[in-house]
């Protein structure tokens, strides 16, 4: 569940686009809340909520955390509010890949009750890319025709895969990545106990997303990624024992985090160096090693993805992924 901090660090040009929009009475009904995994598009959705809820005291982003709307939000027992994400799999305990459809219905029923209070009802539809067609086509004509003071605040990371009509109905919120300062001023709060050192470290790798921040902290990644760049520094020479050891210490932990982690950040180290290449002198042989870049960095990418939708052995895919960089250079 998504805290309702006091103060909601980062975006403010957007918060200020919705506030501005509620103050002048023109409140659009839906708002997509686009932008890269981790940045604080749920987060920001409830301080939304929060703000509408309460009908525009204050200031959007500073809440005061003893007020009654404020409480009941970031409990999400408020009556006027609706929040769908995906479930929990009850059989594995993991989150399901898609949001249900019985899940999408439940908007328009929602949003066509009478408001306890008199006033809005918000749902915060979150990670709305998990719809499949059949959810979409639920919420779609809630989206086109929706009731009075209702208001859908739709997060999403890749809004290329929603329904062109639902987007095109919905106020569009692009989110850039966090600077490297709210990102520091978050950590420093949510991550307590890691070290200046560490936290500069996750905020280069992290890429403007405080959620993978979070996670390369909460996996302990920092070491084994470090153990991973000396591995790949002394290519074209390879230290089988080495990359067996570091490919155990992945394999080993009682959750996938540490290999979700590790290799989310091979696979970025693999786009950027082919990013590199791209901007180099244009002759011919640049031109190759762009496209062994490329093919290199699609051909990671898809042995970590097999491994993790087919449950595969994740040493095997580590050791593997290693081996192909070496044999390509």
């Amino acid at each position: 569940m998504t805290e309702l901090a006091p103060s909601f660090v980062g975006h403010d040009l957007a918060m200020r686009e919705v506030q501005d929009a509620f103050a002048s009475g023109r409140m659009p009904h839906a708002w997509l809340i686009a932008g890269i995994e981790g940045i604080g598009k749920a987060t920001l959705a409830k301080h939304i909520a929060q703000f509408v809820l309460a009908n525009g005291q204050g200031e959007l982003g500073k809440i005061d955390p003893q007020h009654r709307v404020a409480k009941l939000v970031d409990a999400e027992t408020h009556p006027d509010l609706l929040i769908i994400r995906r479930p929990v799999d009850e059989k594995t305990g993991e989150l399901r890949n898609l949001i249900p459809v019985d899940e999408a219905l439940k908007v328009g029923v929602f949003l066509h009750k009478t408001a306890t209070h008199g006033g809005w009802r918000v749902v915060v539809l979150d990670e709305a890319h998990t719809l499949n067609r059949n959810g979409q086509n639920a919420i779609l004509k809630i989206v086109e025709e929706p009731p009075p003071r209702a208001l859908i605040l739709i997060t999403v990371t890749t809004p290329g895969v929603l329904l062109p009509t639902i987007r095109s109905r919905a106020r569009v919120l692009q989110l850039a990545p966090l600077g490297g300062d709210d990102m520091r001023r978050i950590l420093r709060h949510t991550a307590p106990q890691a070290s200046p050192e560490d936290i500069a470290a996750v905020i280069d790798l992290s890429g403007g997303s405080v959620g993978f921040a979070l996670k390369i902290l909460r996996a302990d990644a920092l070491p084994l990624y470090r153990e991973m760049l000396g591995i790949l520094d002394a290519m074209p020479h390879m230290d089988i024992a080495r990359v067996h050891k570091l490919a155990d210490q992945v394999a080993r932990k009682a959750d996938a985090e540490s290999f979700e982690v590790l290799s989310a950040l091979l696979i970025e180290r693999l786009r950027k160096a082919a990013h590199e290449e791209a901007h180099r002198s244009p002759d011919c042989e640049s031109v190759n090693r762009v496209n062994l870049a490329v093919q290199l960095w699609d051909k990671t990418r898809a042995t970590f993805a097999t491994a993790a939708t087919a449950n595969l052995d994740r040493k095997l895919a580590f050791i593997n992924a290693i081996s192909e960089i070496r044999t390509a250079l």
